[in-house]
């Protein structure tokens, strides 16, 4: 029983790991997208304006310490902030797992438990990839939307350029391409951990 509470725990933390890289990776990311979607011509305006309120808005999401949102260039609804808010909320949380479950992920390492769950990591490692599967046969913009009816109580998600503009230069592509980034990083962490139990394995053959 207590393995296998470690090995739950271990499986949440590689995933609210892999939500955090992923989150800061979002950031030169975006900085990127911005030339590579032309973003400055849709929104008419500079890279070095459309990146400020980018850190801006990056800034209140991943700050525990800013309470609220201004972008310069970009006003913000009460709905777009209640969302944000919201989203703020839930990587507080990611990050707060992400610390706490350090010592359990360790003892994980340390007692070679990949050796006993050697099996049940492969099935860990297939479920992201089924989802990956479905959001490609269904289409990314449909799991998008599934994806935040799911995590999200309302629709306060759903931004009108008009009232909220900051939607206007987050492309759906760049979340497709922060959504790749966590599949890669998870199945990273776990194809490591699975080799290595599988060479601890074969050591004791």
């Amino acid at each position: 029983m207590r393995d296998k509470l470690i090995f739950g725990l271990s499986i949440i933390w590689i995933i609210a790991f892999s939500v955090t890289l992923t989150i800061f990776l979002a950031i030169p990311l975006f900085f990127g997208e911005i030339f590579w979607y032309r973003l400055t011509d849709l929104v008419q305006m500079s890279v070095g304006k459309i990146w400020h309120n980018f850190l801006i808005l990056m800034n209140y999401l991943i700050n525990p310490l800013e309470n609220k949102l201004s972008m310069p260039d970009f006003p913000s609804s009460a709905s777009g902030l209640h969302h944000f808010a919201e989203v703020k909320n839930l990587f507080m949380l990611v990050f707060f797992l992400t610390i706490i479950l350090i010592p359990i992920f360790i003892r994980f390492i340390k007692e070679n438990l990949s050796l006993v769950f050697h099996n049940a990591i492969r099935v860990v490692m297939i479920f992201p990839l089924a989802i990956g599967i479905i959001a490609w046969l269904i289409g990314f913009d449909q799991f998008f939307v599934a994806f935040h009816e799911v995590l999200f109580c309302d629709n306060s998600w759903l931004f009108d350029p008009a009232t909220d503009p900051i939607i206007s230069v987050l492309p759906e592509q760049f979340f497709m391409h922060t959504f790749l980034i966590f599949l890669l990083v998870y199945e990273l962490s776990f194809f490591i951990i699975y080799r290595r139990g599988t060479f601890f394995f074969n050591k004791k053959r």
